[in-house]
């Protein structure tokens, strides 16, 4: 049978759930097929499933549409409607979206059954303004949990960012978090917990292009851990920085750009386990690593552990007054002595350069 599309109207949760995405590839299957898989309506022409379908066909200008009567109360009409898209690619959002609907639709199942459960337990009808669903939230959650294929914990997060939704009414902060959200449900949830000023921020730096939106979140959380670092006023040709009794992870949060002259010169003290750390940290600042310097502590030994390194690097063209030394290479036996020693009866190769010395190969 087929019904005047002109006839239907829209289910109101359909564009609250999945909003309004592009058909441009089902009007052209449509369009080269000729086809329309049978929508699915209630008896007063609401579509319960085929909104895009509908929308295709009347921009093709295809006046009827093949239809199937579906019946039942409004929560079963709401199954019925998230199941028909469930093989359908959809947004973190939109699975969020869906989930208020389970989860309301699971809530009056568990109350339904605690009515039943009271009905046997006491003989009678009980007061169900009094029944609560205690014992019932947990379940519920991973009911609905396991039906948007997301993990218990990260849906709970997706609660959070579905109530902080519910409070906006701003178009433009509903974007940031929807497309926040869609790019990792834990990104949604840590914005929920950011300042306004915050989101606002990120929102004009993006220019209302949603791709940027991760990289400008981590830029304005940079800026704003510079600003709690207290970094100095003023700009700098030379900074000198102490890593040895620092850790790196926070300071890669961080940047000191604003504090850089153009040409400038960055020192980094490092012990000798944290050279591939130092120079990381060098190069997210935004300099190139340039040389080192070696201060030996140890004074009463050729060669020991018991060095720091100054990490040298540069930011522009700024004139530099470290020079390599021309002097002897060769280097102190002592070395050769102690690998020898740390490990014995290891077979030993110096490759390219290097004296011959009992014990080793050179090549």
């Amino acid at each position: 049978m087929k019904i005047r599309i002109d006839k239907l109207q829209p289910h109101p949760l359909n564009h609250r759930i999945y909003g309004y995405d592009d058909n441009s590839d089902l009007m052209e299957k449509i369009r080269q097929s000729g086809y329309v898989k049978p929508i699915l309506i209630t008896p007063n022409y609401t579509i319960i499933s085929g909104h895009r379908r509908v929308d295709c066909c009347k921009k093709l200008g295809i006046e009827e549409i093949e239809y199937e009567i579906v019946e039942g109360d409004y929560t079963r009409l709401l199954e019925i409607m998230i199941s028909e898209n469930q093989y359908r690619v959809k947004t973190n959002t939109q699975l969020l979206k869906e989930s208020e609907i389970y989860y309301e639709i699971e809530k009056k199942k568990s109350y339904q059954r605690q009515i039943e459960t009271g009905k046997q337990n006491l003989g009678q009808s009980p007061d169900e303004s009094k029944l609560t669903y205690l014992g019932e939230t947990g379940r519920t959650t991973e009911i609905v949990s396991k039906k948007i294929g997301m993990s218990e914990s990260t849906y709970k997060k997706g609660r959070k960012i579905m109530e902080r939704l519910k409070e906006e009414h701003d178009p433009r902060i509903l974007w940031i978090f929807e497309n926040t959200t869609n790019h990792s449900v834990d990104s949604g949830y840590k914005l929920t917990e950011k300042p306004i000023g915050f989101v606002q921020e990120v929102i004009d730096r993006t220019g209302g292009d949603k791709y940027k939106i991760p990289s400008v979140i981590r830029e304005v959380e940079q800026e704003m851990m510079t600003q709690k670092s207290n970094l100095p006023p003023g700009k700098y040709g030379i900074i000198l920085f102490d890593l040895t009794n620092r850790h790196t992870l926070n300071l890669l949060q961080t940047t000191i750009s604003p504090i850089c002259e153009d040409d400038s010169i960055l020192f980094i003290w490092v012990k000798t386990s944290q050279l591939e750390s130092g120079i990381e940290l060098g190069k997210h600042w935004g300099f190139r690593y340039g040389n080192c310097l070696v201060w030996n502590r140890d004074v009463m030994n050729e060669v020991s552990e018991y060095v720091e390194l100054l990490l040298v690097f540069v930011k522009g063209s700024p004139k530099t007054i470290f020079k390599t030394h021309e002097g002897s290479t060769e280097k102190p036996p002592s070395v050769k002595e102690i690998i020898e020693i740390g490990y014995p009866g290891w077979s030993r190769v110096e490759i390219f350069v290097g004296e011959e010395i009992d014990g080793w190969e050179i090549w």
